[in-house]
């Protein structure tokens, strides 16, 4: 789905909650709340009888049914196969785990989970964070690339293309408003470079496979010892390393992000080998992350995060760009090598 279909979808889709609780058997009366609102729409519903739902309601026209059942399909092997802890995906009255409502061009699809209780992990304990998101995306890319029946699975392919082409999935930075011309040719040396070094690395299945595309702090839920990863709904394939690169969204710039690379490489390495260019692909891939989300604002006025994120990020995003450019970001990554 281009940037400017995205954009097309008009109609109040993310409020229409109601029709969907039938559909699963849930009363009528159930109260239901907001909990966030991006590429589709996530709301918890609370019944009369005191249970907990969770309903995402799907943006019209944003991931095709193939798609959306891939996920669930995904979802289904991960829970099955114990590689990860995820919440369960509950079946319509009619044993179907997608649902739909409407025709047309107002039709739309739901997908419910079962409510898991937790709390986004602390950041007064980051690294400890961000080494325990590194076993886990190991063991996942582990799964994966020795199942390799789930590369028929009809998910995003998370290229430079898809990520930051003219026709992103979810906007192009050079769409950005108000920049100076100095400034597009900083983001644009950027671009060049990640597209050189990232054709240089490479896509061989070592470095290569499914993700989850979106492992970042606010898709976790901790609950005493239990990890639980939610939000599936970006998962696709991608450079094993792009997953660092996505639990960092929002953080590239952040004063410890020196602190965070290392401790997340060095969890990930406990359960799965890094060679020396994963290591050192991995600022290319924070910058790459870092245009797509430089993008992905043109589209998301919408979104309440990223209205909140906004202010400011462009500026630090041309920041480590000229970091990136003069090899300076993420310098730290010289003494992880020397040490992995």
């Amino acid at each position: 789905m281009t940037a400017r279909a995205w954009q097309q979808t008009s109609w109040n889709w993310h409020e229409n909650v109601a029709p969907f609780l039938p559909l699963y058997g849930l009363a009528p009366d159930s109260a239901w709340s907001l909990l966030s609102f991006s590429e589709n729409a996530v709301y918890r519903i609370n019944t009369p009888q005191g249970e907990t739902f969770i309903l995402r309601l799907h943006r019209p026209h944003y991931r095709s049914v193939d798609d959306i059942r891939s996920e669930i399909t995904f979802i289904e092997h991960l829970r099955t196969d114990k590689v990860l802890l995820t919440p369960a995906i509950l079946p319509t009255l009619n044993r179907e785990t997608l649902s739909f409502t409407g025709q047309g061009e107002q039709e739309q699809h739901a997908v419910l989970f079962a409510y898991h209780p937790g709390h986004a992990p602390s950041e007064d304990r980051l690294a400890e964070e961000f080494h325990e998101l590194g076993r886990i995306s190991a063991r996942l890319h582990n799964y994966t690339a020795t199942h390799t029946n789930l590369n028929r699975l009809r998910r995003p392919v998370w290229n430079v293309d898809v990520a930051i082409g003219p026709n992103a999935m979810w906007g192009c930075w050079r769409n950005t408003s108000n920049m100076t011309a100095e400034q597009t040719a900083l983001l644009d040396a950027a671009d060049r470079m990640v597209r050189t070094k990232l054709e240089r690395y490479g896509r061989p299945i070592a470095r290569w496979g499914l993700l989850h595309g979106d492992m970042r702090l606010t898709n976790i839920l901790r609950n005493g010892d239990e990890t639980c990863i939610i939000d599936f709904d970006d998962c696709g394939f991608g450079w094993h390393m792009y997953e660092f690169a996505c639990a960092c969204t929002f953080m590239e710039c952040c004063d410890n992000i020196e602190a965070l690379t290392t401790s997340w490489l060095r969890g990930y390495a406990q359960i799965r080998p890094l060679s020396q260019e994963d290591i050192q692909i991995v600022p290319t891939l924070l910058m790459l992350r870092r245009l797509l989300m430089v993008g992905w604002f043109t589209t998301h006025q919408h979104s309440a995060e990223a209205r909140a994120l906004e202010p400011g990020f462009l500026k630090k995003s041309l920041t480590m760009a000229k970091d990136y450019l003069d090899g300076t970001f993420l310098s730290c990554l010289t003494r992880t090598t020397e040490n992995a």
